[in-house]
């Protein structure tokens, strides 16, 4: 499979080019995406939380709604993240089966 072969059109090659572009870019999104997932943000539990993040002038009351919504935000951020993972490895997959089908060359057989 040769991209950009001087046989293929000009028109070929540049879209050649832009899939190739393409599959590179979702291959590091899939790649950061499964590095964000794997090594995951800390997580604390009330008293550790209450200890770190909550200062002396917060009640109580805002401290537990503080660290209700950092929960709420850890476990956003994880299913944005398996979104992404997804997506990109769909772009991997459906580009990459592009790319082959595309440049496939249909070996003629001479029967002489």
């Amino acid at each position: 499979m040769n991209l950009f072969s001087k046989e293929n059109d000009l028109v070929k090659r540049i879209l050649n080019l832009i899939l190739i572009v393409w599959f590179i870019i979702a291959i590091i999104i899939a790649y950061n995406s499964v590095v964000n997932l794997w090594f995951d943000y800390k997580t604390y539990d009330y008293s550790e939380y209450q200890v770190r993040f909550c200062n002396e002038d917060m009640t109580e009351e805002e401290c537990k709604r503080q660290y209700e919504y950092s929960e709420i935000n850890q476990e956003d951020r994880e299913e944005r993240e398996i979104k992404t993972l997804i997506n990109s490895i769909g772009n991997v997959v459906i580009v990459g089966t592009f790319m082959i089908i595309f440049n496939f060359k249909k070996k003629t057989i001479n029967k002489n």
